[in-house]
């Protein structure tokens, strides 16, 4: 029996337009199937790369992330410039394979970004989620619309401690993302009294950095000592504290305040919050880039 083949021209145009849609395609257009497949498994490895060095914020999972970042552009514009030459080296009576078909092309795209869109989405439930700060209730440490990343895994073999800044919902909307900064755990006493903040009876030291400013706001920024952690609280002029009556913070719950200390709200107009409550805990900003890294 005898068979016939379509013949039609690759065009290299064409293969570099399906390699910018996803990498590997437009070599499986020029009939390079495993060419197109392996530069598919290198899209992909850089994409979790990126993914997975910021799921575990170190001093170097910023430079770890751009690395695995630059090297996904560079894998996709390398990509586009081997399928065009690829295309180029074809035949102009190149005879066309059973996969050269648009429904194979869309089939392979929507596998290549269902799985890597599938993978970010998992990624973001369970490893890492980027949030955007919308106000001042955590200054001088976030600043509004800082950019930073909540790993979700941080509290999975440990619990919260003092000084940790934590992700969970508002105890009164449900839709609602918070941050907050872990103040006491469970045993601990809180109180507020003439202004001053007391952990188990013992007033917590603050020492005096330089003034500091926020939505037309003016007061003075301080290092605050907490039982072996230190980080950063604004204290607003003409507005101090409301004293808080101690209270002993139950089990597996943990106080949370502010660092904006007299401008938000947080577990003392709420209560402690429990610990399988908390999503997550923020210790890396990536933007600015001029304040990336780790906060504290």
């Amino acid at each position: 029996m005898n068979t016939t083949h379509s013949i039609d021209l690759r065009r290299p145009w064409i293969a570099a337009i399906l390699s910018f849609m996803m990498p590997g395609l437009g070599q499986v257009y020029s009939g390079m199937l495993p060419r197109g497949l392996i530069w598919m498994l290198l899209c992909g490895i850089s994409s979790v790369a990126g993914l997975l060095s910021l799921s575990h914020p170190t001093a170097y999972s910023w430079t770890l992330g751009c690395a695995a970042g630059m090297a996904q552009v560079a894998i996709w514009i390398a990509s586009a410039i081997d399928s065009y030459r690829c295309a180029l080296r074809c035949k102009a009576d190149y005879e066309l394979k059973d996969y050269n078909r648009w429904y194979v092309y869309v089939l392979l795209l929507l596998m290549g970004t269902g799985s890597l869109l599938s993978y970010a989405l998992n990624v973001r439930d369970h490893l890492i989620q980027p949030f955007i700060i919308p106000g001042a209730s955590m200054y001088p440490t976030l600043f509004p619309r800082d950019r930073f990343i909540a790993v979700k895994n941080a509290y999975r073999d440990s619990d919260p401690q003092r000084g940790d800044l934590v992700l969970f919902t508002n105890p009164n909307n449900r839709q609602e993302f918070w941050i907050k900064r872990v103040i006491a755990l469970a045993g601990d006493t809180v109180a507020v009294k003439d202004g001053n903040l007391y952990v188990n009876g013992v007033k917590l030291s603050l020492e005096s950095i330089r003034p500091g400013s926020v939505s037309g706001t003016t007061g003075q920024i301080f290092d605050e000592g907490n039982i072996g952690a230190k980080y950063r609280v604004f204290i607003s002029q003409g507005h101090p504290a409301p004293d808080f009556s101690e209270i002993i913070v139950p089990k597996y719950e943990c106080f949370v305040m502010s660092d904006n200390r007299n401008e938000a709200r947080d577990s003392r107009d709420f209560g402690p919050i429990p610990i399988t409550g908390i999503l997550g805990k923020f210790n890396y900003r990536y933007w600015p880039i001029a304040s990336a890294g780790s906060i504290y």
